[in-house]
């Protein structure tokens, strides 16, 4: 902000001192009318105002009234200047440095050089002509072009460099998340993995290894390695997901609504009858993911804190909402952890919900335990 202020007073400065020295200028110098002489003066300093949209407008304008003034002035003795007065040098060079600054190299050359051409051709003019004004205005304006080409450099350096700044800033940033995905992706693999490789391998083996295994309970042995081999599975495409590594052939496609019965029959394979109710159409695959993960944390909290309480899951639209339920009745041993009581499980639902613009609460109707979502459609 400062910056700007100092530019502005700076350009305001610059058109007030073209104004007053060119008219007393034109008045002493040009046997001008001090009318006429102001005139020009403002005349003059009018390029200045529109040279950021119309360069090429702004230097052509400023060169015609150069050019008249030139035609209609008469200079007082031959030692001063013609054609361009010492007032005309010093708007050119304002207008070049000004237009060079803003990036126009090319235009400003070319100014440069018909301002040169046209000089020539009036200093040629029967009496009148003055060759060093011709090359003294040149050269001072090439002076002027050449400051205002350095300053679009240093802003265009200065532009560049806050840009690279800025590159390094996200890079570095994006190293530290990817260092830290690595870093998490080493530690579930090296502790989870590794125990859910081991239960694999007992669950497997339990019959072999244990004399007079009842035959339900080698089944149950069988569905336990069966369940920790799909975990399994699911844990190396979070660790591909992690380590961004789109050949990882464990990568598995996210659950669905359609997947809900299934995992309803683990449930209940593990002795939790579950009722379910589920009816809610096309949605989005980003809400099936949210709706599958919701019931699988209420039916995972059942069997830990309830075991084999009666449940229901009901998935239903209503209006434009969709609400999600997981109710399990009273059981001996309490119910599913609130929030407040431990666990991170129903942290995570929460925020799942949220993220989605929906709302989640938890209540114990009857005694029992519900999970509730509702998601706006």
């Amino acid at each position: 902000m400062g910056a700007v202020t100092y530019r502005r007073a700076g350009f305001g400065v610059t058109v007030a001192l073209l104004v007053a020295l060119g008219a007393l200028d034109l008045v002493q110098h040009y046997r001008t009318d001090p009318p006429a002489a102001l005139m020009f003066a403002v005349i003059r300093v009018v390029p200045l105002f529109v040279y950021r949209r119309m360069p090429l407008e702004a230097w052509l304008f400023e060169l015609g009234a150069a050019i008249m003034l030139a035609a209609v002035s008469v200079p007082v003795t031959s030692a001063e200047p013609w054609p361009w007065a010492v007032t005309s040098t010093a708007a050119f060079t304002a207008l070049g440095g000004l237009v060079a600054a803003q990036g126009h190299r090319r235009l400003s050359v070319v100014m440069l050089g018909v301002l040169t051409g046209i000089g020539v051709l009036l200093w040629l003019w029967p009496g009148r002509g003055d060759l060093t004004s011709v090359l003294v205005t040149s050269g001072i304006c090439a002076v002027g072009l050449v400051i205002g080409d350095v300053v679009h450099s240093r802003r265009t350096m200065a532009v560049e460099l806050a840009e690279e700044r800025q590159v390094s800033a996200a890079e570095r940033e994006l190293r530290s998340v990817v260092e830290e995905r690595a870093r998490i992706a080493r530690e579930l693999h090296d502790v989870v993995a590794h125990h859910m490789s081991v239960i694999v391998v007992q669950s497997e083996t339990a019959r072999y290894r244990l004399d007079d295994l009842p035959a339900a309970a080698a089944a149950e042995f069988t569905e336990i390695a069966r369940l920790a081999r799909g975990s399994l599975s699911e844990l190396r495409g979070l660790l591909s997901a992690l380590r961004d590594d789109g050949a990882d052939p464990h990568r598995t496609p996210q659950p669905t609504l359609a997947d809900l019965p299934a995992l309803v029959a683990r449930i209940e394979a593990a002795g939790t009858p579950v009722t379910l109710t589920a009816a809610p159409g096309d949605l989005p695959q980003v809400l099936q993911l949210a709706v599958f993960r919701i019931v699988q944390e209420g039916l995972s909290n059942v069997v830990r804190h309830a075991p084999g309480a009666r449940t229901w899951v009901d998935v239903a639209r209503a209006g434009e909402t969709l609400r999600v339920e997981v109710t399990n009745e009273r059981a001996p041993g309490g119910g599913p952890l609130t929030e407040k009581e431990g666990g991170h499980g129903l942290v995570g639902v929460r925020e799942r919900v949220m993220l989605l613009g929906g709302r989640f609460e938890v209540d114990q109707p009857d005694g029992g335990w519900r999970l509730r979502a509702v998601f706006p459609l």
